[in-house]
């Protein structure tokens, strides 16, 4: 029985992580050990360098919160992000009483700097630059363009950890920048994000905000604990079955129905609205989660990249376009358009592989695109690669005979009718 592969269900996840969730979860006293957050913080300095200041805590979303709160951001303010992204951008925006303002997106996926220009105005107090897929951003172009309007430029590294622009680190190359650890990053503890700040000053005034957090609840930390011991079951009985009716998708329904797994993005979340549980310190126990997937980074992103140049030489089909080859880029997911993706997700998704459909709207998950408020055509390439769009998988749990395997399938779901 061959092991599902799945693009969002704990794509990173190695025996190694299953063993230390376990030994972990029968470890209470390590759970809220912040020395072990510290040591998190301090493994990011050794990797970036003693130049720039660590400070982790619950979530990307809470990082980007913090920040944004931290800049004095708040009612009657404007901050620029693209208009294909994550809903989590946005809410954190919003959720400081500012205004989000979207920006069309290039054939990068990633923010179009030819069009920032036209959105800043006298209100314009930062703007949100996403590494997209992890395809870095031009940060110097950016630069340029809000030279002299103080306007703070906030990367975006949720899915790029590890992607360099002109030989320099992404997170660096703004001035101030977050990270995410969710469950199907560049690298995962389920739950966790990072801040990277240059500014000593703004680095004390975030500091003390997270001082004065609490920690999640120790039933919450359970649930994350137990995602990756569960995720290692589901994933191998996923196709176990007839149809939907399978070991796998029944597991995870009830697992998550009777709330003993959580899931990455909240009902309010999804409303716009802030969460109960939102803003808290990160947990012991998921820094050392963290901790030892950052020690796998390199091999992740160089497997990553590997299955990627693959899909570049293997994937030259007529009904799909491939992403622009971007030197430094880590493809944490390979997006390809086609007129007939909807077909190849079913398709792929009978033969037991995963693809991924971010972003299927300008921002995901949300149930109305008003509760973030983004106007329809505001961002035209955005929509329209919004419904063309797949994300094929990169895993570095995969191996190169999977990704033979996934092009093989998308052949045949071109050729199915």
């Amino acid at each position: 029985m061959r092991r599902s592969i799945a693009i969002s269900l704990s794509p990173n996840c190695e025996k190694d992580d299953i063993s230390l969730a376990l030994k972990l979860l029968f470890s209470p006293f390590s759970w809220f050990d912040f020395r072990q957050t510290e040591g998190l913080e301090n493994d990011f300095k050794k990797l970036f360098g003693s130049n720039y200041q660590f400070l982790a805590v619950d979530s990307g979303r809470s990082a980007l919160y913090l920040i944004l709160k931290a800049l004095g951001i708040s009612e009657g303010d404007e901050v620029l992000l693209q208009g294909f992204t994550c809903v989590a951008v946005p809410n954190s925006v919003i959720w400081t009483g500012a205004k989000p303002v979207y920006v069309d997106v290039d054939k990068n996926f990633n923010i179009d700097i030819g069009k920032i220009k036209e959105k800043i105005t006298e209100k314009t107090k930062a703007i949100i630059v996403q590494h997209s897929f992890g395809i870095p951003v031009d940060i110097q172009k950016v630069r340029r363009v809000v030279r002299n309007k103080r306007i703070v430029i906030i990367e975006d590294c949720a899915l790029s950890l590890g992607a360099e622009n002109k030989g320099k680190k992404v997170g660096t190359l703004g001035d101030i920048s977050f990270f995410s650890f969710g469950r199907d990053k560049v690298i995962s503890s389920v739950f966790g994000g990072m801040i990277l700040s240059k500014n000593k000053k703004i680095y004390e005034k975030l500091k003390q905000e997270r001082y004065d957090l609490n920690y999640p609840s120790a039933f919450w930390l359970i649930q994350q604990l137990l995602h990756p011991i569960f995720f290692s079951l589901i994933l191998l009985t996923y196709n176990l079955g007839f149809g939907k009716l399978t070991i796998g998708k029944m597991s995870l329904f009830l697992l998550q129905s009777f709330n003993i797994l959580s899931k990455a993005v909240s009902e309010d979340e999804k409303k716009g609205k802030k969460p109960k549980r939102f803003l808290r310190k990160m947990p012991g126990a998921l820094a050392v989660l963290a901790r030892n997937q950052l020690r796998k980074l390199e091999k992740f992103n160089r497997r990553r990249r590997n299955i990627s140049n693959y899909y570049f030489s293997a994937l030259k089909i007529k009904d799909l376009q491939l992403p622009v080859k971007i030197k430094g880029s880590i493809y944490m997911r390979f997006p390809i358009l086609s007129s007939r993706s909807i077909q190849i997700f079913r398709c792929m998704k009978r033969q037991g592989i995963l693809f991924g459909d971010w972003y299927k709207a300008p921002v995901v998950p949300v149930y109305d695109l008003s509760l973030v408020e983004y106007q329809p055509l505001t961002c035209r390439n955005a929509e329209k690669y919004s419904r063309t769009i797949l994300n094929i998988p990169t895993n570095p749990t995969m191996t190169l005979t999977d990704a033979k395997e996934v092009v093989r399938l998308i052949k045949l779901c071109l050729n199915t009718k």
